[in-house]
Formats: C-alpha cells, sequence, structure tokens
C-alpha cells in the first residue's frame, strides 16, 4: 500500500513544513500517531500497528519499511521526543558554571517543552517492559547524563573536585532529584535558584578538604 497523506490524527508537525521530503513527512505523521495514541491512555501492549497506521494516515507498510517492529517504533518517538529541545553543550568555564547550565536546560525542558508533557506517557509506556526501559536508558537518557559525566571527571582531573568523588552517584543526585521535583512534587516550585541551590548543595561535599 502506498503511503497515504496523513489524516486528521497526526499532528500539525508536518503542516508547518511543507517543503521537506515527502518521506519525512510520513515519519514524522507516524511518530506522531505513537505518541498521540499514547497520550491518549493507549497500553505499550495495547498499541497495534493498525492503530498506529490509522492514526498517522498512512499504511501498515510505510511503518514497516521504517521500523522492524514495535518496540524499535516506540523507542524512535522517545528517542525524538527527548531529543527534540537542542542542547548547548558545558562551556567548560567551571565545573559549578557548567552543572548550573545543564541543570537549568534539564529544568527548561521538563517544565517547559514537549519532553515534560511526554513523562507521563514515559512512565506508564516503560513501567511493565524492562527490555524497552533499558533500551530507552541506553539511547536517551545516558548521552544526558553522559555531560554531567564529563564535567564532573573535568572536575577531579582538574582538582576542582575531590579524587575520591563517586561521579555516577554525584550524577544521579542532581539529575534524580530535579526530575522529581519538576514532575512529582507538584506542590513544589522548582525556580531557577532551585537548581543553583542543588549544584551547590552537592558541590560543598564534593571539593577537595
Amino acid at each position: 500500500m502506498k503511503d497515504a497523506s496523513p489524516g486528521p490524527g497526526a499532528s500539525a508537525t508536518t503542516a508547518r513544513r511543507p517543503g521537506r521530503p515527502r518521506s519525512e513527512q510520513v515519519e514524522d505523521a507516524i511518530l506522531d500517531a505513537v505518541i498521540s495514541l499514547l497520550s491518549q491512555g493507549v497500553s505499550y501492549d495495547g498499541l497495534s500497528m493498525e492503530q498506529i497506521a490509522s492514526t498517522a494516515g498512512v499504511g501498515k507498510a510505510a511503518i514497516y519499511r521504517r521500523w522492524a517492529n514495535k518496540e524499535a517504533l516506540v523507542l524512535a518517538t522517545l528517542r525524538r521526543t527527548f531529543h527534540s529541545t537542542p542542547r548547548v553543550l558545558p562551556r567548560g568555564e567551571s565545573v559549578r558554571e557548567d552543572l548550573i547550565d545543564l541543570m537549568r536546560q534539564m529544568r527548561h525542558n521538563i517544565l517547559h517543552s514537549e519532553e515534560g508533557a511526554a513523562f507521563a506517557v514515559l512512565i506508564q509506556t516503560l513501567t511493565n517492559n524492562v527490555a524497552l526501559m533499558h533500551r530507552y536508558q541506553e539511547a536517551v537518557i545516558e548521552p544526558r547524563r553522559e555531560q554531567y559525566r564529563e564535567v564532573l571527571r573535568r572536575g577531579v582531573a582538574g582538582g576542582e573536585l575531590r579524587p575520591d568523588l563517586d561521579v555516577e552517584r554525584a550524577t544521579v543526585m542532581l539529575t534524580s532529584t530535579l526530575l522529581f521535583v519538576c514532575k512529582l512534587y507538584p506542590t513544589f516550585e522548582v525556580t531557577d535558584g532551585y537548581c543553583v541551590g542543588l549544584v551547590d548543595d552537592l558541590l560543598r561535599g564534593a571539593v577537595p578538604r
């Protein structure tokens, strides 16, 4: 079956850039359909290629030409959603300033971008699918956490931080705390100053004695 025009269930994303190649428009329509269905409460197990094709306004063949199975398609959807906001690389001025920059970006992405809106979808999609969770961690989460690790390792190597600092634990302390207060603690106001305070609290115990 030939690719059809995106149906009413597809996102306006494709309409915003009519000059793009047809193949990209179809791919966007499919990925938009997946996140739309999951957002509407369709479970991962209940999600079918038929539903996705119908929502995207394409034939199933268009999906299978791009992704081998549902797991690969959902992972691609999550990767696109959570990589949709451009990242600004740390400037290397100091460990403190670089960590604050990363935390500010994370706060913005959680609270004010498509990523934050997709968080609930992510949780319900991955909770009961351990294999997909592991693949998501590798493809989406780890590249982001590696930015924090690089800054912390540089701090250790340059003497700004203690040589025995547990880089992995420090990374989780920053990122997991911010994620929790932003998405799972709705009565808490997460200000820019909160990001600065988190970094400073960590550094109090991380600088050489």
